[in-house]
């Protein structure tokens, strides 16, 4: 097994460099590749991003020579609040990928972010799940959706620091309609929950970052709650674990919504 690169998105980097440290403790990963947050608003335009990914990997792939690709520049100080601020083009830098191996998707279906996406030269390798919050809520397939509550809005720490993330509208709403308003416009929206679930994934302090969590939640006149999670899943796609809730497609095959359900072929 050659693994030529991982393709995550930067919101949930802690999670990632978690699973990456322990799927290769001698520190021999592969690159990564990290993808703009904000590109979750807009499924189809995150879907283009990775496609474009894609494409230059199997341009190296047909060539036999490494090839760079676009990847957004990730905080050097992971402490940092608001790590993702400044525009992606300003933050842009390049990748170098060889020209063998497979590639490693870090995301789940995302609203459609993942279909159609097709490798004509690799293998593309993913989690069998709709989105994040069920990558990390131990689940993968049917066990993460039973294990979530329908009234709970999930957050983790990358939900604060990045663009995309849940305070971008309400920050565009107070500029234009003033603060009371805009709050309730965001009360409007998270009517149908009950509370803020934060997800303890184990890859950052949980500590540090309650007060924020419970912060939005007391503005939200929300209950609040930590719920317990894991980076198991992705630790197991880095390391080579497939037989479960990974999904292995040969070059060629386009990921469809069939991927998410679940049964084993």
């Amino acid at each position: 097994m050659t693994i030529a690169a991982i393709i995550a998105c930067e919101m949930i980097e802690d999670e990632t460099m978690l699973a990456v440290a322990r799927a290769y403790p001698r520190g021999d990963s592969p690159p990564i590749v990290w993808i703009e947050s904000s590109l979750h608003e807009r499924p189809e335009k995150l879907q283009s991003a990775l496609q474009g990914v894609i494409q230059a990997l199997d341009t190296g792939a047909r060539t036999g020579e490494p090839v760079m690709v676009p990847s957004v520049r990730v905080s050097e100080d992971p402490s940092d609040f608001g790590k993702g601020d400044g525009t992606p083009d300003r933050r842009e830098e390049l990748v170098q990928v060889g020209p063998l191996g497979d590639i490693l998707l870090g995301f789940g279906y995302c609203g459609g972010g993942l279909k159609g996406l097709v490798s004509h030269e690799r293998r593309l390798v993913f989690p069998r799940v709709d989105d994040c919050i069920s990558l990390f809520l131990d689940g993968g397939c049917d066990r993460g959706r039973a294990t979530r509550d329908p009234h709970s809005y999930y957050l983790t720490k990358g939900w604060f620091c990045h663009q995309g993330a849940m305070t971008d509208g309400y920050d565009a709403w107070v500029e234009r309609y003033g603060p009371e308003r805009a709050a309730q416009i965001q009360r409007l929206m998270f009517a149908n929950y009950e509370r803020i679930s934060l997800i303890d994934t184990g890859a950052y302090a949980i500590d540090e970052w309650l007060p924020h969590s419970e912060t939005r939640a007391a503005e939200l006149e929300l209950g609040h709650e930590i719920v317990p999670g894991s980076v198991r899943l992705l630790e197991r796609i880095f390391a080579g674990e497939w037989e479960t809730d990974v999904i292995v497609l040969e070059p060629g095959q386009p990921i469809g919504i069939e991927h998410l359900l679940c049964f084993e072929a």
